[in-house]
């Protein structure tokens, strides 16, 4: 069944251009070319889909420009493969219809990509939902000018396609697969009216961390007379600065580990820096009853033992000009409290030096003069450890980059205090070892894992290693942005509004606005939603464990649909469960929607901070708290995928079962030479069909 020749050499230039053109989208040799990439390219999305997920190669491959372009070429090429044959001859029926049914199936297929869902309804037991949420976002700009009335904002939606990977990702760890052919929305996305959005950088996944603050470990690879079990222990120490240590108890600034304490807070001055490390005490003089009091004046350090001085006249500190009385100890804080004037006619300056709490400590700045009280302890129990009264300390700073180093960078300082001794310097943040504290089975050190500095307290927005098992719903997306109104531009972390069974008002995280001269415009980061037209009410959910672990081995739902009037659409409850989806029409729309079990929040119980949120408004609060996440999915290409198979079936049939000679003129079929369907008369003597040159 060979193709005909259209070209001719007396035809014009180009006649012959076009009609070569439709000769070789119509050949044999550019559909292998076809079908071998087609098969190269589904071969590849097997392995991204089984390495990165299936919204990996959603993106990588099924949604992109160039994989659309493959199957419309290809569709190209059997429209024309079939149409250059026309008028078509009755034993080429079944190439026809195969030839149809491919078409079809590749139109279906278009009807899919273009127009399927395929989305999650979180849902708590006993509340009903109707909106599906897919694993993609899209910026709102809403507008509101200067003494607008509430509800007066101009809402502008800003399409935003980011990909499944932290956007660092790309063209590193991952550069084995072209991922730079998908496209994704970086640099300038909206710009109009005085309004600039620019998306600077993407986390697919991140987390949440307080800064200034610091994460430690502290252990050692190997204990002297320890058991193999005890080696390589590290204890993991997580602490923030808090504004006010004394009130702020949520924020944890000290943390006991090792047998003493860490505390961490930061200092503003270069000044104040240098002394914290310069304040050390001293044993030789050794500590009294009430401890060594250290000041720091002018750079250098002044030690005294409090009984000595306290209670004594005004002393002047040898080589300042700077005056001292020490005016009380109170022994259950273990607190000193003095005077400083600098010059015999200024003004006094009070200190106050804790011992146990040095990050209150109030120090002299107008004076320069800061100050550190080291007591030594015989004994340090749980209790007192509790009231920081440990006898290992080790204090840990954020301080400002000093005049060598350049200004606005932060640095780390660490002092340690094992008493009767103490010593300090720089703690370095590239997780080189320094010594923590000394036990009696061998020494610990201090590693630096993360260091969050910062001026002011804030959140910081952190990247999460990309998990492809990871559900949707449990991911926080974050965006870095510049927005900018009317010439006034603010670049910060924004993260997405998260997927969750209940609706809430976004978080400080969640929600940024930025004034102009004359309107302000609040930006947000929004999952992606459609409502599917009913909602479904979650009346039971069930989740059954493995023996012996917390692994789920079966979670199901039990699930109504109801119209948005409330009035039942299903005579009964239906149980959807991991491997029996369930199919519901929507008799408003004639929609088709299937069901899915895909995953489980929670579960929450009493204390945690989701379980407090979502139970805020119930009477009766339950023992436990968990949500159902059902999958919802919409083919619109489903039945004309049907319908092409189909197609190609009866074809497939009609070619090789059917025989296509039967079709053929009757004296063909007498003399006992039929034309093949591929092409070439066939011998039908005894001993075979054979496929004979030539044919058409």
């Amino acid at each position: 069944m060979a193709a005909r020749r259209l070209v001719t050499p007396d035809q014009p230039v180009f006649i012959r251009t076009v009609l070569g053109a439709y000769e070789f989208l119509a050949s044999l040799g550019f559909a292998v070319i076809l079908i071998a990439l087609l098969a190269i390219v589904l071969g590849l999305g097997t392995f991204v889909e089984s390495g990165f997920g299936t919204e990996a190669v959603k993106f990588g491959i099924w949604n992109t420009w160039w994989f659309t372009l493959l199957n419309a070429l290809l569709a190209v090429s059997i429209f024309c493969a079939a149409a250059i044959r026309y008028p078509w001859k009755r034993h080429q029926t079944g190439f026809v219809i195969t030839h149809i049914g491919l078409l079809v199936l590749l139109a279906g297929c278009l009807l899919s990509q273009r127009g399927g869902i395929d989305a999650q309804i979180p849902l708590l037991e006993g509340e009903q939902g109707s909106k599906a949420y897919e694993d993609s976002h899209h910026f709102t700009l809403s507008v509101r000018s200067a003494g607008g009335r509430a509800g007066s904002d101009r809402i502008l939606p800003v399409e935003f396609r980011s990909g499944p990977f932290n956007w660092s990702e790309y063209g590193t760890t991952r550069n084995w697969f072209p991922w730079g052919l998908a496209p994704r929305d970086t640099g300038l996305l909206y710009a109009a009216d005085g309004i600039r959005l620019e998306v600077l950088d993407f986390y697919a996944d991140s987390t949440a961390a307080l800064a200034p603050s610091v994460k430690l470990r502290i252990g050692s690879d190997s204990f002297a007379g320890a058991s193999a079990s005890d080696r390589g222990m590290w204890m993991p120490v997580d602490v923030a600065w808090q504004p006010d240590p004394l009130r702020a108890a949520q924020i944890r600034h000290r943390a006991n580990v090792g047998g003493g304490t860490v505390v961490f807070w930061k200092v503003a001055s270069s000044a104040e820096a240098e002394a914290f490390l310069t304040g050390l005490p001293d044993p030789d003089i050794g500590y009294g009853e009430k401890g060594q009091l250290v000041l720091v004046a002018d750079g250098r350090p002044h030690r005294f033992r409090i009984d000595d001085v306290l209670g004594k006249e005004r002393f002047p500190l040898e080589g300042t000009n700077l005056f001292v009385e020490v005016t009380d100890f109170q022994e259950k804080l273990s607190a000193v409290r003095l005077r400083v004037r600098r010059g015999a006619e200024g003004n006094d300056e009070e200190l106050v030096v804790l011992a146990d709490l040095p990050e209150v400590t109030i120090h002299a700045p107008r004076s320069l003069v800061y100050g550190t009280l080291w007591i030594e302890r015989s004994t340090a129990d749980a209790a007192e450890r509790m009231q920081g009264k440990a006898k290992s300390r080790i204090d840990i700073v954020q301080a400002p980059e000093n005049a060598t180093q350049g200004a606005g960078g932060h640095r780390l300082l660490y002092r340690r205090w094992q008493q009767p001794t103490a010593d300090g310097g720089e703690l370095p943040t590239d997780g080189a070892p320094v010594p923590a504290f000394a036990m009696p089975m061998g020494k610990l050190e201090m590693r630096v894992d993360r260091f969050l500095p910062a001026d002011t307290l804030e959140v910081a927005t952190l990247p999460l290693p990309f998990s492809k098992d990871k559900p949707p719903s449990a991911k926080r997306r974050a965006a870095k942005i510049r927005l900018t109104v009317d010439g006034r531009a603010e670049e910060f972390w924004l993260a997405g509004l998260p997927i969750q069974p209940i609706n809430e008002p976004p978080g400080p995280t969640e929600e940024r606005t930025v004034a102009g001269r004359s309107r302000s415009v609040l930006v947000n980061l929004v999952p992606d939603a459609i409502d599917v037209g009913f909602n479904v009410k979650l009346d039971n959910f069930e989740r059954r464990l493995d023996p012996g672990t917390s692994q789920a081995s079966h979670f199901s739902s039990i699930v109504e649909f109801l119209s948005p009037a409330g009035g039942a659409l299903v005579k009964q409850p239906v149980t959807i469960t991991m491997n029996a989806p369930v199919d519901f029409s929507d008799p408003k729309t004639g929609r088709s929607y299937r069901l899915f079990q895909e995953s489980f929040m929670g579960p929450w119980v009493p204390g945690d901070e989701l379980y407090d949120r979502f139970t805020k408004d119930l009477r009766e609060k339950p023992e436990k708290l968990e949500a159902s996440v059902l999958t919802v999915n919409y083919d619109p290409g489903r039945g004309v995928k049907y319908l092409g198979s189909g197609l190609i079936v009866i074809g497939i049939f009609t070619m090789f079962y059917m025989r296509a000679y039967f079709f053929g003129p009757r004296g063909t079929r007498d003399s006992g030479l039929q034309e093949s369907a591929v092409g070439g008369p066939v011998d039908s003597a005894p001993g075979g069909l054979r496929v004979q040159p030539g044919g058409g």
